[in-house]
């Protein structure tokens, strides 16, 4: 036993340093920081002297140090470890940094850091960069309380931006930052901003038609960078439009992805052409944004800032007593979605029927509606609800997985399966869609096709839970024991409330004789859902083969408590 184990938390046994997961119990393991723990005073490179660590991330940590050998220059040190890291995030990790290093080395602009030298030394790579003395928009952001910043100071920075964006782009060939978020934009006190950490900046490759993995900040990054599209300039642009908007109204964008309400509907003082232009830059078409952000640099410049804008607008009574219809279905759209994403589904549900009552013209409405129904076992009613969404808007990929989802409740396999495969033609890469896919095959009786499908599901998003527990269910169905076992860990990995991965993972393992086990894991199903039948009766036979026959028969009449027509269990009480 070495002093590098990490011991978990919930069973006390040891691991090795790099596991995330027990490899006994499959608790999370807590997480440890590999970079970041050099003491002030430690020498790199026989040159940097380090004062303090001034940033940890993901991906390393970041030191300020003093060049020793010129006049005790104050410089920023990023580190990043290869210790810690599994086999694909080490490599993306050191391709990250890399890449960091050797675009910085060729650029020159005043709101970019410049860099001064870059080594290896005790399996940590360093790069040494300016110093810069000032706090990341974020941080600006949250000593602000994160209201609306004054639109003077926001075009201010807008410009700042453009000019450095413009710079990138003019490079042969064009460098696309791909991370333009307030987290990775400095503030010096003179109102200097300048863009840091190019770790996921890429050359733009013409020809190339789409990403090869989804990169960038969600409500920060443009559709095609989620690997629907290659990331050109104009995703940059499109970025630049999500931060400018965020800055101008004090809303979240990753809070709901995609949806940009007018900015003067929350800040009144926005001009009109200011709001035009973010409009413009946040086109869902890269096509229909701004050619450039020299472009947009122009635009700004014709903007009176310090102007009232004559069509400021509110959500609430104008100067006759009526509403402005458009601003208050928003409104109410906004309204309702909080309420989803906080589980409220009955509020939120009368809340979206609200919002259609005023405009049933907008698509998002009628599939938030759907996806609630759906939550609350609704499902005709979903069902309706994506076929107006859809009426409106074919190309809303949500809305073709939420009617197939809808359809395979309903046992409506062949529609389920027309409109998942609807759903993968306008997005090949969406891992919801094969995972639906999946199901709706698996129900229809075509395995092999169904693990296919959950398969490219676990391609696009490996962590997904549900599809390894479908996919466990099929393996565990075709006798594949130890696979559909390890399917089922994976997905108690991701989400350890699955239930149905306890049930499943509870009958494999009574399947190859593990009694206790097995015992164990339908319990944890038992816990996680307690009126998930299969689960009761499972308990309860393998309770029968272990001589217990009281708790047995308790456990299949809990079982026909619950669904008085369960065949198995009632079996089980005879």
């Amino acid at each position: 036993m070495t002093t590098e184990e990490q011991f978990c938390e919930k069973c006390g046994l040891a691991n090795p340093p790099t596991a995330r997961f027990c490899q006994y119990c499959a608790a999370p393991l807590p997480v440890t920081h590999i970079t970041g723990s050099l003491p002030e005073q430690t020498l790199l490179g026989d040159r940097y002297q380090l004062l303090s660590r001034i940033g940890q991330g993901g991906m390393g940590a970041v030191y300020k140090a003093t060049d020793t050998r010129l006049a005790d220059r104050v410089v920023a040190i990023k580190e990043m470890s290869k210790a810690g890291l599994p086999a694909p995030l080490m490599a993306e990790a050191e391709a990250s940094f890399e890449r960091e290093a050797t675009l910085l080395a060729k650029l020159s602009h005043p709101n970019l850091p410049g860099i001064y030298d870059h080594f290896t030394e005790n399996e940590r790579t360093y790069l040494v960069m300016q110093f810069i003395e000032g706090e990341t928009l974020e941080e600006f952001l949250e000593h602000t309380g994160g209201d609306p910043l004054p639109v003077e100071q926001v075009c201010d920075w807008a410009e700042q931006l453009c000019d450095v964006l413009s710079y990138l782009h003019s490079q042969q060939p064009p460098i696309v930052f791909r991370d333009l978020k307030p987290a990775n934009v400095m503030l010096k006190k003179n109102g200097q901003l300048f863009l840091i950490d190019f770790g996921i900046a890429r050359i733009f490759k013409p020809g190339q038609s789409h990403d090869t993995v989804a990169l960038g900040s969600p409500g920060y990054a443009a559709p095609e960078q989620y690997g629907k599209a290659q990331s050109t300039p104009r995703s940059d642009l499109y970025s630049l439009g999500a931060l400018l908007h965020s800055l101008l109204t004090g809303l979240d964008p990753s809070e709901r992805p995609f949806f940009f309400r007018p900015a003067s509907q929350i800040n009144p003082s926005v001009p009109s052409r200011l709001e035009a232009l973010l409009q413009q830059m946040l086109e869902m078409d890269a096509e229909k944004r701004p050619r450039s952000a020299q472009d947009i640099l122009q635009v700004l410049h014709s903007i009176d800032t310090k102007q009232q804008p004559k069509d400021a607008r509110t959500v609430g009574p104008n100067t006759s007593g009526s509403y402005n219809i458009s601003s208050h279905a928003d409104f109410l759209l906004e309204e309702a979605h909080t309420l989803y994403t906080q589980k409220r589904l009955k509020e939120a549900e009368q809340v979206y029927t609200q919002a259609l009552q005023i405009n049933n013209t907008n698509p998002l409405g009628w599939q938030g509606r759907g996806l609630t129904q759906g939550l609350l076992a609704r499902h005709t009613e979903a069902l309706n609800s994506f076929d107006r969404a859809l009426q409106l808007d074919q190309s809303l990929v949500i809305s073709w997985n939420g009617k197939g989802t809808a359809l395979s409740t309903l046992q409506r396999h062949q529609d389920a399966l027309a409109a998942f495969e609807q759903a993968l033609q306008l997005d090949s890469n969406n891992a919801s869609s094969w995972n639906g896919k999946g199901a709706v095959l698996s129900a229809l009786g075509r395995p092999n096709e169904a693990l296919h499908a959950f398969d490219m599901a676990l391609r696009f998003d490996p962590h997904m839970a549900q599809a390894w527990n479908n996919k466990g269910l099929v393996l565990r169905q075709q006798k594949r024991y130890q696979e559909a076992l390890a399917a089922f860990d994976q997905a108690l990995t991701y989400d350890r409330t699955i239930a149905t991965s306890w049930s499943g993972k509870g009958s494999v393992l009574h399947e190859i004789g593990r009694l206790q086990e097995a015992l164990d894991a339908y319990e944890q199903a038992c816990t996680s859902n307690p009126k998930l039948v299969s689960a009761w009766n499972g308990k309860g036979s393998v309770l029968y083969e272990m001589g217990r026959y009281k708790q047995a028969l308790q456990a299949f009449q809990e079982a026909l408590r619950l669904d008085k027509n369960y065949a198995p269990a009632s079996y089980g009480t005879k």
